[in-house]
């Protein structure tokens, strides 16, 4: 595994993104930890600081989570120092170029929970075929598009816009693509729906190769 150039990390990563997002997602976090079977190898791809990893390290004999901020990296590290969970490890990089030298479906799964809106919509692509060929199966949770404009949809639209306005750019981006289903399909992956989540503000679903 190679660890690509340190980029650089957002002011809210690392220990207060601990403190307050992770909080307001641990609900979701279990909710995905809760539909992954018992198997060898995940992957989670953008794990911040390891929330949803500390769910799954029971789940699985091994769990890697990448992470482009060092930030995130270095808290999560710090946690699992004092943690004592030997099948838990950290990469940081980008997943398209950091995991490249492991074999196609080196994973038995992937989870990309909140990540793919984030992105500039020309790396959505890239990243999906990599994970794709990383793991057997790719889960993803994300905002559905459109996202209704209930309760949560309001909540959502707001820390969206609270996190900078090159973030929330990127969260329009992703709505207009149409979400997963939509950068699947243009990645040239099917797409199956498993469930909606959070008062139907996003969908839970399975991402792989086309047969």
């Amino acid at each position: 595994m190679r660890t690509e150039r340190r980029p650089r990390s957002r002011f809210y990563d690392g220990r207060p993104y601990a403190a307050t997002l992770d909080r307001l997602l641990g609900r979701l976090h279990q909710l995905v930890a809760d539909a992954v079977e018992p198997t060898r190898r995940v992957l989670d791809v953008g794990c911040g600081t390891g929330d949803l990893l500390w769910r799954l390290a029971p789940k699985a004999d091994e769990v890697v989570g990448i992470e482009l901020s060092p930030a995130m990296v270095d808290f999560g590290n710090e946690r699992l120092a004092a943690s004592a969970l030997p099948n838990v490890s950290f990469v940081l990089g980008d997943v398209t170029r950091a995991l490249a030298d492991l074999p196609e479906d080196h994973f038995d799964l992937a989870t990309v929970v909140l990540v793919l809106h984030e992105m500039p919509t020309e790396a959505q692509v890239p990243v999906l075929n990599e994970v794709a060929r990383l793991a057997r199966q790719v889960l993803c949770v994300d905002f559905r598009a459109p996202m209704p404009w209930n309760g949560a949809g309001l909540r959502n639209r707001f820390f969206e816009l609270a996190a900078g306005l090159e973030h929330f750019q990127a969260f329009r981006a992703f709505q207009h693509v149409g979400g997963v289903p939509g950068a699947a399909r243009e990645a040239g992956l099917v797409y199956e729906l498993i469930r909606p989540v959070d008062a139907k503000t996003m969908d839970m679903g399975l991402v792989r190769r086309s047969i």
